[in-house]
């Protein structure tokens, strides 16, 4: 069952601190996991788009970034993204179909991946990079995974935004220490907040690119690991809001919930992202507006000059 993020970690409080003694225990048995991982090379080129907190910090349209990158300045034609396709049941390797999978199989971001480039779900990354490989990908991608040993990697850019409390699990959202998430990437994106690094830092910019009605009001949901700003994007793009709700990280909504938010919402139209809408029930798809969403970076060049260096050895 999905849970929501923890709000004890937003600051450093007196139950983070009670916890600390167990995230030192949780960054023992990461060293050891790290320590005797046998990762997989791969005949590929491999990227991993990566984060250091758990839960939400722009992954999704960080890797949709990248791809346009790629395809606009024709660096690699056959990309394909390899996922573990969380909440999902399949263990792969799948390659994912988003009109034959479910939520239920593949999760919600792989689906959404998979209308963007070919998406391969594998709880096993080694065995996900073969199947790339034996499908003629020439780039391989990873959504997550930094803390990954299984695959090695050629280059990682950190994903970060909100550090709240610089904590690691359970006492904060971190997974490993920042200093060391830093030290394996050659980049930083940046979707929120700031982070002070002799690493290169990409600045981002979100922009909405559905046409949706902003005469009308609007009742907000999203189950991320930072709702609040999906709730803040529609109200700095002019939506009128009559209401929110927040629901957990990758919460698989029922028809029960979808009843409940129709009575909330009352006359105002129902919006969520689109990671958001592939968890909604059929039937009551046609009740829900979308809010669709692009990630650029705001120096595109120098973003562009690190992949070629790391990536293509120009």
């Amino acid at each position: 069952m999905p849970l929501k993020t923890p709000s004890f970690w937003r600051s450093k409080n007196i139950l983070a601190f009670l916890l600390l003694p167990f995230s030192g225990l949780y960054l023992i048995g990461h060293k050891i996991k790290t320590a005797f991982a046998k990762p997989y090379t791969s005949s590929l080129p491999v990227l991993c788009i990566g984060g250091v907190v758990a839960g939400g910090s722009g992954k999704t349209p960080a890797v949709h970034a990248i791809l346009k990158l790629f395809h606009d300045y024709k660096l690699f034609e056959r990309p394909v993204i390899l996922t573990r396709g969380y909440g999902g049941s399949l263990k792969g390797p799948t390659l994912i179909d988003p009109e034959y999978h479910h939520y239920s199989d593949a999760g919600d971001e792989a689906l959404l991946h998979a209308y963007y480039a070919p998406t391969v779900l594998s709880c096993n990354r080694a065995d996900g990079a073969q199947l790339a490989e034996a499908m003629g990908a020439d780039i391989i991608i990873m959504d997550d995974g930094l803390q990954n040993g299984t695959l090695s990697k050629d280059m990682c850019l950190l994903v970060a935004g909100d550090m709240g409390n610089g904590f690691m699990i359970p006492a904060g959202p971190l997974r490993e220490p920042l200093p060391d998430a830093v030290s394996k990437c050659a980049g930083i994106i940046l979707t929120g907040g700031n982070i002070q690094s002799e690493k290169p830092v990409f600045s981002t910019r979100i922009t909405v690119v559905s046409e949706n009605d902003k005469s009308i009001p609007y009742f907000g949901f999203a189950g991320l690991g930072q709702p609040e700003k999906f709730k803040k994007t529609l109200e700095e793009n002019g939506f009128t809001l009559s209401g929110f709700e927040s629901f957990a990280d990758h919460h698989p909504y029922t028809r029960l919930d979808m009843e409940d938010l129709l009575k909330k919402a009352g006359s105002a139209a129902l919006i969520t992202t689109e990671k958001d809408f592939v968890r909604i029930p059929q039937d009551y798809r046609d009740k829900v507006h979308i809010l669709s969403i692009v990630m650029s970076f705001d120096d595109e060049a120098s973003v562009l000059n690190l992949l070629k260096a790391g990536l293509c050895g120009e």
